[in-house]
């Protein structure tokens, strides 16, 4: 574990700079976790591996050339988001939000964040190669039980201080 971890430490840090965009709470919120992790007594035994963890996401799941069945992800907060990034040698899929009504292209190299809590997703076929979804997601039992507090969702206001007027 330790090795694909470190393997995929670039990675997550691009994805670690979309969270802060996309949702400066939830980054810090998800950044705080890990480091009460890695720092706290919140454990009752330290696993080493956590200290090679450096997203702030509290879990991934690996989806390698298998649909996705339309669903909602339970175990989320409502303000939490996925993040959802395409790979892979595929030519054509997409990312069906039926409560929205929406359809997005999700070729490789493609990052989607949702709240997969609020909106049903799915994804029900691809052509032309090999599928691989690392989604991207936090737990809200953990933030919970490491007395994280609950982003709000992001507002306008969040970003307006971010740029010069």
């Amino acid at each position: 574990m330790t090795q694909f971890l470190t393997t995929t430490n670039q990675f997550e840090h691009i994805c670690n700079a979309i969270t802060s965009v996309i949702s400066p709470a939830l980054y810090s919120a998800g950044i705080s976790a890990v480091h009460e992790l890695q720092h706290g007594s919140v454990l009752s035994n330290h696993h080493g591996v956590v200290n090679h963890w450096t997203s702030a996401w509290s879990g991934f799941s690996l989806i390698v050339n298998r649909t996705t069945p339309l669903h909602r992800d339970w175990g989320a907060a409502a303000p939490f988001y996925d993040l959802l990034v395409s790979a892979g040698t595929h030519t054509e899929c997409s990312l069906h939000l039926p409560d929205i009504g929406a359809r997005f292209r999700y070729c490789p190299g493609t990052a989607i964040a949702i709240s997969g809590r609020v909106l049903r997703h799915e994804v029900s076929d691809w052509c032309g190669g090999e599928r691989i979804c690392c989604a991207h997601f936090m737990k809200d039992a953990v933030h919970e039980r490491l007395g994280q507090p609950r982003p709000s969702w992001p507002l306008l206001a969040d970003y307006l201080t971010l740029i010069d007027t």
